[in-house]
């Protein structure tokens, strides 16, 4: 587009910082509200056509140097018994001429990475900011502040996370996210590395390992449960500290020497959701886990919101109008997302079902082959 644009951003998390520096790059003058602190959680990785966003975000020797690189060679979820015995190898990472090693990394530290770009571009950041009421036109939204101010875009853009305010605002008749059955305990713990990095998994669940460059094994688990309820912190050190003793393997047994009652466990239900298209109205548009959110079983839900960043401001830039550009945004995502949004909760029926590891082995490899090609 030729003319000069304003957009306004809601959400200053993954998908929310990432957009923010996609469009600014693209001429579009962003603002981002953000409701709580986003420099919270574990750590997230970055594979196969992600980590190419990140390149096209320009932040990835960033990321890169801030966190654990895997290399293209390496298997992806590799399982091993409670004993550490090799059940199955996973797929290998998909490669092609300008594929870039997929990268692991603390996620308050990418999120400060992004700000620090965004603001470095202009991007205006507002924290503990959210809207109250917006009206939006086929000629340009009007947003009232949670402080109170009024202001106008020339669009908005929805990235405020699965339990979008957004999406209400949007489209109010759409679907709760759904409840997969199953949950995942997270755990930074602290100390040296252990060897091998893997999945290992028992009769109560799995859970796998890497280290990152803060002096941490990042480890998340993931453990049936059949209601869609919080776990207190005392149940949530119980489950974890069980699926810890349910193993043997050296590793583990290494691990659980660290943990502690007061060790920071993050307990998350997998909830997912796919909003029909089209994933916008009039001048706002969501992208992430507002419009997506899926179970971690491919590690591709950051990813698929850095590639929503990248899409949605190549279309601003190559088209005529912003309603042109918004359907353009749609038929480069619509399906390439409902890959990775099904197959996840496919694998996590699987894991249920105590299917053979092959089976999941298949599933994976052909939704990584479906997805190494470009966004």
């Amino acid at each position: 587009m030729s003319q000069a644009l304003t957009a306004l951003i809601i959400g200053g998390g993954i998908a929310g910082l990432s957009s923010a520096i996609a469009l600014t790059r693209v001429g579009v003058q962003c603002e981002v509200l953000e409701k709580i602190n986003p420099k919270e959680g574990a750590s997230i990785a970055f594979s196969g056509r992600a980590a190419n966003a990140l390149v096209d975000l320009g932040i990835y020797n960033l990321v890169h140097d801030a966190g654990t690189p895997f290399p293209h060679d390496s298997q992806v979820a590799t399982m091993r018994d409670a004993a550490g015995n090799c059940l199955s190898r996973g797929p290998s990472r998909p490669t092609w001429p300008d594929a870039k090693e997929a990268v692991g990394v603390y996620r308050p530290t990418f999120i400060e990475i992004m700000m620090k770009v965004a603001i470095d571009l202009g991007v205006k950041i507002h924290i503990s900011t959210t809207f109250t009421k917006i009206e939006n036109s086929a000629s340009g939204v009007t947003v009232w502040l949670s402080t109170g101010e009024q202001r106008s875009y020339d669009f908005a853009v929805g990235a405020d996370g699965i339990n979008s305010a957004t999406r209400r605002e949007l489209f109010p008749s759409s679907p709760d996210p759904k409840y997969s059955g199953q949950l995942s305990i997270r755990w930074m713990a602290p100390g040296p590395q252990v060897q091998p990095e893997s999945w290992y998994q028992s009769a109560l669940g799995r859970l796998g390992f890497y280290y990152l460059p803060e002096g941490y094994m990042y480890v998340p688990s993931v453990i049936d449960h059949p209601e869609n309820t919080r776990l207190t912190s005392e149940e949530t050190y119980q489950r974890f500290s069980n699926l810890l003793d349910s193993m043997t393997a050296p590793a583990i047994v290494e691990l659980r020497q660290r943990l502690h009652r007061d060790s920071d466990l993050i307990a998350r239900p997998f909830r997912w959701i796919l909003l029909s298209a089209p994933w916008y109205d009039n001048r706002t548009i969501l992208i992430g886990d507002a419009a997506h959110a899926t179970t971690a079983h491919m590690g591709m839900g950051g990813g698929m919101a850095l590639e929503d960043s990248v899409v949605l401001a190549q279309c601003i830039r190559d088209s005529l109008t912003i309603d042109e550009a918004f359907k353009a945004f749609m038929e480069r995502r619509y399906e390439r997302v409902k890959t990775v949004v099904n197959t996840s909760v496919e694998l996590s029926n699987l894991e249920q079902r105590n299917a053979p590891p092959v089976e999941r082995k298949e599933l994976l490899e052909n939704a990584f082959a479906a997805l190494s090609s470009p966004y």
